[in-house]
């Protein structure tokens, strides 16, 4: 009996182990308490960073730690307190390094206020939003990605150049830009950090020689939901050197489980078909060195 009970133990902890080897490794994110300009009350600025945090969450892209639930990094904020220190960039860096994190998140409210206008006789509301990520790699002390968003009306915008509507309250008006933010976080991944995967080689569909569907290998635990959109990159070999090129793009309609969707081709289906045909041409070994690739990509212009 304590035989058989000791086997079942075994076999759970193998499984456990197994399962836990299959999880998508993500790279630690560590968040940093935003700066702000003069004007940008603590409040707002708090505000901006929660949501900017719940944005990274949702993509599931990051394992994210707080600045402020970090218990690791209280040597890091009671350095950042002593003024000799504050510019102490190699000192810093080698903290948050030796608490493993792979990237650094900062940024800087702007502007983050609601103003009120009359038009036609009615008092409508705007969020005047402006605000710049940052983000480091630490094990490099190199800035990898920034951009700068600016949701005022006087602005240039941010994701997709979009403006702020003018709404008829002021809970309107913020959960607009609060929702702005959210898109902005998305995009901003998509074109700095973007999600990478393969087409998986069966049950396709095909009809006269074009590709309407297929599975790619990036499910929900990269955070893909329905309705995202990758290009597909097919290879070309030249002077021994493998290089990708875009031949279309395909949006998800079903995520199917952690690691698996289904994709409706959107863009390229003739071409796609063609590369599909040809990397079902090649043996294993070389199918292996030169997978069908998907790169996590916008919309494209004729869908917006």
């Amino acid at each position: 009996m304590l035989k058989r009970i000791f086997t079942c133990l075994t076999l759970l902890c193998v499984v456990v182990m197994a399962v836990k080897a299959q999880e998508v490794k993500k790279p630690r994110m560590y968040v940093e308490r935003f700066t702000t300009a003069n004007g940008v009350g603590d409040a707002d600025s708090d505000k901006v960073r929660q949501t900017v945090m719940a944005a990274l969450n949702k993509t599931k892209r990051f394992e994210l730690v707080d600045q402020d639930a970090e218990s690791s990094m209280k040597q890091e904020e009671k350095r950042r307190t002593d003024e000799k220190a504050m510019s102490d960039e190699k000192a810093r860096t080698q903290t948050i390094s030796a608490a493993a994190h792979d990237y650094l998140l900062s940024a800087n409210v702007l502007a983050c206020s609601v103003k009120s206008q009359q038009q036609d006789g009615k008092t409508m509301y705007s969020c005047v939003l402006k605000y710049s990520v940052t983000v480091t790699e630490v094990a490099t002390s190199t800035t990898v990605a920034t951009a700068t968003f600016d949701h005022s009306p006087s602005g240039v915008g941010g994701t997709l150049g979009k403006i702020l509507d003018l709404s008829d309250s002021q809970e309107k008006a913020i959960a607009s830009a609060t929702n702005m933010i959210a898109s902005d976080i998305e995009d901003f991944l998509i074109k700095e950090f973007p999600l990478e995967g393969t087409v998986i080689p069966m049950d396709y569909e095909v009809k006269k020689d074009k590709l309407v569907k297929c599975y790619i290998d990036l499910g929900s635990d990269h955070g893909v939901k329905k309705g995202d959109y990758f290009s597909i990159l097919t290879p070309s070999v030249r002077a021994g050197r493998t290089t990708y090129s875009e031949v279309g793009r395909v949006r998800v309609e079903e995520v199917v489980d952690g690691t698996m969707s289904q994709c409706k081709v959107v863009q390229g289906d003739k071409k796609i078909f063609t590369a599909m045909d040809a990397f079902q041409a090649l043996d294993e070994a070389t199918q292996k060195k030169q997978p069908l690739k998907v790169k996590a990509t916008v919309a494209p212009l004729f869908s917006l």
